[in-house]
């Protein structure tokens, strides 16, 4: 009737390696990164299942056990307590027939702690965990629930854990559990995908939020159990600028802290035609309300494409279940399909970003998404200068890893702020700063290191900040292969991976056409978090 996923038997036929083990050698390769979540080999994409259960962070994501490109989607697993030290799990949900003939694979979805043991999965009191993900059958077949499916179709499935997520049993006497679209869409049965799922108290059920990618349209459903679901909404198409809408979400966050003020944020990725400047992949968000059956955005939110980071490197955004409403915590895929299968990194392909806690303010008059990284804190570098002068500063601080958060006031210059991993000669270098005309933050990484895999990757990146403060403040995180930029109080974000030289360590300050006053740098090196 169930079918779990024989992991020793897998392990043995795929090899150790495939399950993230760490080596002596790994977590020190070029490019490797020392405080961003990456797998110990082969490719990564789009976070999944991220759960916050009994004291332990789940991270699962999109994962191919036998190579660095895509292929063969599976879910990986990895665990952290504090969302900074990450463990390696044995892979959680392994394509079906891997390696000899695949059958079923398993694309991104969630997962939830069924407290109530709705879905009667649950035995002698043991909370069940339920993963709602996309099957993707890459071939016609009738499965052992009797159900029909065409070669590349994707529908809906859920699997279940009775020992907090180490091991999974899929649903296969009722698997899929959402076939199909709804009969209106019939015809996109090829790109019905990402279910996001969460109980909703209000209402007393469970809601399910599924793309139909082409159409830009996000499909909801309601249910009791997490088994039988009913179709009842639909939200879309909105400002989507082009590609197609893949990994929505929906949650709740109190308005400037009020916990009586309650907006809805459905949170989607789009692919291609991110934000502007950027080729590929972007994540756009909007503010509204939901009554437990229907999205209803915001007239504002509707005005122009909210995006939730202005580079070009964020994708797939998801947030943890389990924590309180007011305790949001997203994570990206750190990548773009415009060119995640060429990034000249080995044996691994794909890190995560950081994690970040959203808030939700009220700035300029809009509702406006704030993100806060999480990293771990150290002592730190601190310098003030009353004013830096036109031209380059050298800065007695060198480093691969860096958290460094860059304040500045008045100025006679067009533009300021940070160069990091530089070489020597200034031919390698990535810059971090604002410009005082356009009011937007930048990151260029026209010269940042390797770049040659694709011609669109030489790039500089744009994000709006328009505030009220005397003074700016950009916060830099610097990993050995990626560049994170919070700026003003975390409402304009830009994410860039970089490839730049082991050597590259430089850092200094620039000041473009005139001197800049009021500069206070507070910086430190950013610990590996890899311990082999």
């Amino acid at each position: 009737m169930f079918s779990t996923i024989m992991f020793m038997y897998y392990a043995l036929a795929i090899g150790a390696s495939a399950f993230g083990v760490v080596s002596a050698e790994s977590y020190t390769e070029l490019y490797r990164p020392q405080y961003h979540f990456t797998p110990a080999s082969n490719w990564m994409n789009d976070p999944n299942g991220l759960l916050f259960h009994h004291g332990t962070y789940h991270l699962f994501y999109q994962y191919n056990p036998g190579g660095d490109t895509w292929g063969a989607m599976s879910w990986g697993h990895a665990t952290s307590t504090d969302l900074v030290h990450w463990k390696h799990q044995p892979v959680a949900l392994l394509a079906r027939g891997y390696p000899d003939k695949i059958t079923e694979m398993f694309f991104s979805g969630t997962a939830v702690a069924d407290t109530q043991n709705s879905s009667g999965f649950g035995i002698n009191g043991t909370t069940p965990l339920v993963a709602i993900y996309t099957s993707m059958y890459p071939q016609a077949q009738i499965l052992p629930s009797g159900k029909s499916v065409e070669a590349n179709q994707q529908a809906q499935s859920i699997a279940y854990s009775l020992d907090d997520g180490m091991t999974w049993t899929t649903y296969d006497a009722g698997n899929p559990v959402i076939l199909a679209p709804p009969a209106d869409y019939a015809d996109q049965i090829l790109d019905f995908r990402d279910p996001s799922v969460f109980w909703h108290s209000g209402s007393g059920q469970w809601v399910a939020v599924v793309s139909l990618a082409k159409l830009h349209k996000l499909v909801i459903y309601t249910s009791t159990n997490l088994k039988e679901w009913k179709h009842v909404s639909e939200f879309g198409p909105a400002n989507a600028v082009g590609g197609v809408w893949e990994c929505p979400s929906l949650f709740p966050l109190p308005l400037d802290g009020d916990d009586e003020s309650l907006k809805w944020i459905v949170q989607l990725g789009l692919n291609p035609g991110g934000p502007p400047g950027t080729t590929g992949s972007g994540t756009q968000y909007f503010v509204g309300d939901f009554d437990g059956t229907s999205f209803t955005p915001d007239p504002k939110s509707l005005e122009e494409t909210n995006w939730m980071d202005w580079g070009p490197d964020f994708y797939a955004a998801l947030s943890f279940g389990g924590l309180p409403t007011e305790d949001r915590i997203n994570i990206a895929w750190m990548n773009n399909w415009q060119y995640a299968a060429a990034i000249p990194t080995h044996p691994w392909r794909s890190a995560s970003t950081i994690p970040r806690r959203l808030s939700l303010r009220t700035l300029n008059g809009t509702a406006t998404l704030v993100q806060e990284p999480i990293v771990q804190q150290q002592s730190s570098y601190r310098r003030h200068w009353s004013s830096v002068p036109e031209g380059t500063t050298r800065l007695n601080m060198t480093g691969k890893t860096l958290d460094a958060t860059l304040s500045f006031s008045e100025s006679t210059s067009t533009e300021f702020g940070l160069i990091v991993r530089a070489s020597e000669d200034m031919s390698e270098q990535t810059r971090v700063g604002y410009n005082f005309a356009t009011k937007q933050i930048f990151v260029d990484r026209t010269k940042s290191g390797e770049s040659g895999f694709d011609g669109t990757f030489p790039d500089m990146y744009h994000a709006p900040l328009v505030t009220n403060e005397e003074t700016i403040t950009l916060r830099v995180l610097v990993d050995w292969s990626s560049v994170e930029v919070f700026a003003g109080t975390g409402e304009a974000v830009i994410t860039a991976q970089i490839f730049p030289r082991n050597d590259s360590v430089g850092m200094r300050l620039f000041s473009t056409g005139g001197k800049t006053s009021g500069v206070e740098l507070r910086a430190h090196q950013v610990p590996s978090v890899w311990s082999v």
